[in-house]
């Protein structure tokens, strides 16, 4: 069934139409009405609109950039629209870098729910009242976001937790925002041509996939024990323990982080905390997740590293993270190892290998185009480089050549310049290019001449050649066969065939029908002047005959090669 199938059924109906209603009036609020007539969807804009009065644009916002209306309006529309613009954010393909920054700040406070609701959903995730399994329990939240909100409590066995629990009804809020974005998804290829290209309704699919992943708590609690066991072997960072008795896929309770928020640099003086330390501890940590293990934090924002009193650092908030395969982590580090070598040949050649160039870019012309970037760049003192910008503007010159970057390498380009802000925010003089240069290489080489690496490349290479050899005696025993019996042939279709055939058609069918118009104006010219002369009626009646012949046959002509070929 369609999506605007789905959207009309009841008893989703009535949900369904006053969420649209929210959502266009939010479009028209912050100024974007005309994208409802650009996209087809006025039509449910003008119509709800007369339903509850129409709306109208905030002459406020006209003060601002488009893209900061952008990022409002996703932020007042909810949880399923502020989790669309973070995804946004690591598709520099598809929209402009000025968008990509700004989405960057997208924020997701808003005010927590009733703690009558909490009590519910605690009763019904984990079968009873919340004195049945806290010591303590406090009413108020500490934080509050459009997924979920995280209360204080206290273990009958006397540990310090937070306990964090789902919205209500988030799964319906959710779904019916997925169901709207398929049928914008449907509208956009449906009326816009240069839409389907990126083909919406697939993008739309993958992300329904993936939100439903992070609202599912119980992925958050195996992405807490996974990292959990890259991170075994270092003393300076510390993950909460997680009570699996009192979590479900809509609560979790974890360990109290008794620490403060890496920002804090007042707190972190008072404790007397080496904050060069702890800026190196977490760009390492970083580093080493993404380009060892293959395995991070996708969304490494301030409120998410926290600083404990004996220096160790400790990260919460799991539902976000990244994962990327062994031969991934070759190309990416084969990428940053370019960009932070100033080595502009090297990035372009990858681009090239991985076959991201399209065969109509002048490559001269963008290999020079990033090397201007990075002679600018290493023009300025290490203690003032913005690795994240620097990232990102090379990131938007290849954009411009048609390069389709990976977009694990812009989820972690956009990482480590969250990182970097983090670092410099701790210890202002903080080299993060210095930093993060000598491990990135030892990474690159040390998996360039890992033997490991090459006998798995290796092994797959002769698998791939066992498994040919195995099939190819009997495919060739086939195609033999198939010639003997006369019934192997080659077809050659060229690309812009169906093109051609239909050209072709049509100066058949419009020859065919123009020399039948010859003849039957000649056999008219030559049998009206006979019909005019002739002595018996019965000769004009035999020369009308031959014209009415000529005119039908004219006409059947016509239809015959309009069935033939659907074309004139």
């Amino acid at each position: 069934m369609s999506a605007l199938g789905r959207l009309v059924q009841l008893p989703k109906y009535a949900r369904n139409m006053a969420r649209l209603r929210q959502v266009t009036a939010a479009v028209i609020r912050f100024g974007f009405g005309h994208l409802l007539l650009r996209t087809g969807l006025d039509r449910y804009g003008s119509w709800l609109g007369r339903l509850g009065g129409q709306p109208q644009p905030d002459e406020s916002m006209a003060e601002l950039s488009w893209e900061q209306r952008v990022r409002l309006a996703l932020e007042a529309l909810g949880p399923t629209f502020i989790k669309l613009g973070q995804v946004a954010a690591t598709r520099p393909d598809l929209i402009p870098m000025s968008l990509i920054f700004e989405l960057r700040k997208l924020q997701d406070n808003v005010g927590g729910f009733a703690y009558d609701e909490v009590r519910e959903v605690v009763r019904r995730e984990l079968g009873g009242e919340i004195e049945q399994f806290y010591a303590t329990f406090d009413p108020e939240p500490i934080a509050a976001a459009s997924i979920a909100q995280v209360h204080r409590a206290t273990l009958k066995t006397g540990e310090a937790v937070v306990v964090k629990v789902q919205r209500p009804g988030l799964d319906r809020i959710i779904q019916t925002d997925l169901d709207l974005l398929q049928m914008v998804a449907a509208t956009l290829e449906e009326n816009v041509p240069e839409a389907a290209q990126f083909r919406p309704s697939i993008a739309v699919t993958e992300f329904s996939r993936n939100l439903r992943r992070e609202t599912d708590f119980a992925n958050e609690i195996n992405n807490i024990e996974r990292y959990r066991r890259i991170i075994a072997d270092n003393p300076d960072v510390h993950l909460p323990i997680v009570y699996p008795t009192y979590c479900s896929k809509r609560l979790i309770t974890m360990e109290f982080i008794d620490g403060c928020k890496v920002t804090d640099k007042q707190k972190i003086a008072e404790w007397q905390i080496d904050g060069r330390k702890v800026a190196e501890v977490g760009t390492l940590l970083f580093i080493k997740s993404v380009f060892e293990h293959g395995f991070f934090h996708a969304d490494p924002h301030p409120g998410n590293f926290f600083v404990l009193k004996d220096g160790r650092i400790a990260l919460i908030d799991f539902g976000s993270m990244g994962s990327v395969d062994s031969d991934t982590i070759d190309e990416l580090l084969t990428f940053l190892v370019a960009l932070l070598l100033s080595d502009p040949e090297m990035l372009v050649t990858q681009f090239i290998d991985l076959g991201l160039v399209d065969d109509t870019v002048n490559v001269r012309v963008m290999s020079g185009e990033i090397s201007e970037i990075m002679r600018r760049y290493n023009g300025v003192t290490l203690e003032h480089l913005d690795i994240g910008s620097f990232i990102a503007e090379v990131f938007e010159a290849v954009v411009r050549y048609q390069v389709r970057v990976p977009s694990e390498l812009i989820l972690i380009g956009k990482a480590i310049s969250t990182m970097e802000g983090i670092a410099q925010e701790l210890y202002p003089a903080y080299d993060p290019l210095g930093a993060i240069r000598p491990t990135l290489v030892q990474l690159y080489v040390r998996r360039v001449l890992d033997p490991k690496r090459y006998s798995r490349h290796a092994y797959r290479v002769l698998h791939d050649w066992w498994g040919l050899f195995k099939v190819l005696p009997g495919e060739t025993r086939g195609l033999l066969r198939r010639a003997k019996a006369g019934d192997l042939q080659l077809q050659i279709r060229h690309p812009d065939a169906e093109a051609v055939r239909s050209k072709n058609e049509r100066v058949v069918n419009r020859a065919l029908l123009a020399g039948w118009s010859v003849v039957a104006w000649v056999s008219f010219s030559w049998l009206l002047p006979q019909a005019a002369t002739a002595p018996h009626w019965g000769v004009v009646w035999w020369y009308e005959i031959l014209l009415l012949a000529q005119g039908v046959g004219t006409l059947l002509l016509t239809l015959a090669s309009w069935l033939r070929s659907r074309e004139l």
